[in-house]
């Protein structure tokens, strides 16, 4: 009776309203919150932090903030920042000039090596290989940058684990993902953090190709809440682009599983 109403109703101001805070409360539950401190990224920081994290790697590091919360809450680990545009690049050497343990390559992470055209956007620190539609700005210009497939560069700097690997690429995540392959075949990452939004509506890579992607290499996926990991199966559901933040757990490694998954 009350979705009979509804729908009699339905471009009446009041449902109007009833809709659009249904949407709002429910972007609020499936936690839309890009802020690192509330978020339940830096949550998952500091839970790794207690195993003793030795290699880190960035990838998309921008101007190096993210990296600077892997310094609040872990001093030793060994931390190798990507950026491919030189101006953000710039400002990466910057802000991380100092600390001998991190690693400032001035690449991007892809499936393959080479040249990519990326697309500028006004922020300068904001850029993408894809082409950003559907938002209130537009790309200011584009420029060519250096690409390196993940699984060379482990072995060109003799990786051999490496324990955490955070990828915010502006939608090329899954392209970065395909680059470690050989990396994940061997069980050489531990956990892996992913960006999922709207950006993946353009990039035609949805939840359930990571899903997918993931399995074939016997990681379970989870979707970061502010305090905790909640791993769960695939369902078409949570194809939302709400995002923002995934990881990715080998499945025999149940007790990282176990300490994401606290309420904490």
């Amino acid at each position: 009776m009350i979705k009979r109403i509804f729908k009699r109703n339905s471009h009446n101001l009041l449902f109007k309203w009833i809709a659009g805070f249904g949407i709002s409360m429910n972007r609020i539950y499936e936690n839309r919150n890009h802020h690192i401190e509330s978020n339940g990224e830096l949550t998952v920081l500091k839970k790794l932090s207690l195993l003793g994290p030795e290699i880190i790697i960035d990838g998309g590091a921008n101007i190096g903030n993210y990296t600077k919360n892997i310094r609040s809450v872990d001093k030793e680990a060994e931390i190798f920042c990507f950026e491919p545009v030189p101006e953000t690049f710039e400002q990466l050497k910057e802000n991380l000039q100092g600390d001998k343990k991190v690693h400032l390559i001035n690449k991007g992470l892809y499936s393959e090596n080479g040249i990519k055209k990326i697309n500028i956007y006004p922020s300068h620190t904001h850029a993408s290989i894809y082409n950003i539609t559907g938002v209130p700005y537009e790309a200011i210009g584009t420029m060519e940058i250096e690409m390196i497939r993940g699984d060379d560069f482990v072995r060109e700097n003799h990786i051999s684990y490496i324990d955490f690997m955070k990828l915010d690429l502006e939608g090329a995540e899954y392209d970065c993902l395909q680059g470690f392959e050989n990396t994940l075949q061997e069980g050489k990452i531990r956990l892996i953090q992913f960006e999922y939004g709207y950006i993946n509506i353009l990039t035609k890579h949805l939840l359930i190709d990571y899903y997918r992607f993931f399995e074939k290499y016997g990681y379970r996926v989870g979707k970061i809440f502010p305090k905790k990991v909640e791993f769960r199966d695939y369902r078409f559901k949570y194809e939302d682009f709400i995002g923002p933040n995934f990881v990715a757990v080998k499945k025999t490694d149940t007790d990282l599983i176990a300490l994401l998954s606290k309420n904490k």
